[in-house]
């Protein structure tokens, strides 16, 4: 059994997602009757060039303490050339055009997890083999703490360049969909093999050009929300969208 590792980094327009390239109905990979014979494994994680205690910011840099991200649900989408919907326990499968050949595979959350200490498990699916050429991640607004209402929620240090230190916070109700392509040929999952997944966050790209040296500081944190300090909390959902990326 085969097993071949991608990484999938979160990039941009919120348009960052999976797996990809179009395979037809002649592809020797593709099914022969209707068996899931293959899983992914997903998994989600952070990178930067340096460390997660050191990503670099104006006059300074971040130390990241957690960063949480709630998603309501993610939609893998393929073409191995067979019609039909990967129907059954955690996706549902539907197009979204109405017109692929092949079918998606709906995973419904939410699912939530604190990638700022390492590599989370999002979950195992069995699913159709065949070449996957886009993943689309609906962000999710969760009542539940730590959110209270946002989708992300990050906390940490800036670390000034001279050596002081500020906790800062950072909550955005980011609800829109990310679409990641896959370039190339795409991600092919062969038949009765498993394929480990990481939707890898870009922290460097994230952050990049935020000028935290510049923020209003409130009862000795800088809060960035929607009331306090919005233009950079904009750029950071603008950020958003050129974060994510798939790795082999």
């Amino acid at each position: 059994m085969k097993s071949k590792k991608i990484v999938l980094l979160f990039s941009a327009s919120l348009v960052v997602a999976l797996f990809f390239s179009a395979c037809n109905k002649s592809d020797p990979n593709s099914p022969t009757s209707l068996d899931k014979s293959s899983t992914v494994i997903l998994k989600a994680n952070g990178k930067t060039a340096t460390n997660i205690n050191s990503i670099a910011s104006a006059n300074g840099n971040l130390s990241l303490s957690t960063f949480n991200i709630s998603l309501s649900k993610i939609n893998i989408q393929e073409n191995s050339g067979f019609d039909g919907e990967q129907t059954g326990e955690n996706n549902d499968g539907g197009s979204n055009n109405g017109d692929t050949e092949a079918p998606d595979i709906l995973l419904n959350g939410p699912f939530t997890f604190n990638i700022a200490s390492g590599s989370v498990d999002v979950g195992t699916f069995a699913v159709y083999p065949g070449t996957f050429k886009q993943v689309d991640l609906n962000f999710f607004t969760d009542v539940n703490p730590p959110f209270n209402g946002n989708s992300l929620f990050v906390n940490g240090d800036f670390v000034k360049s001279n050596g002081n230190v500020i906790p800062f916070v950072l909550q955005s109700k980011f609800s829109n969909t990310f679409q990641t392509l896959i370039s190339g040929t795409g991600i092919t999952v062969t038949q009765n093999s498993t394929v480990p997944v990481t939707i890898m966050f870009d922290f460097d790209k994230m952050f990049a050009n935020i000028n935290f040296d510049s923020a209003t500081i409130t009862n000795g944190t800088i809060i960035i929300d929607e009331t306090n300090n919005s233009s950079l909390l904009q750029s950071f959902e603008n950020n958003l969208n050129n974060s994510v990326e798939l790795e082999d």
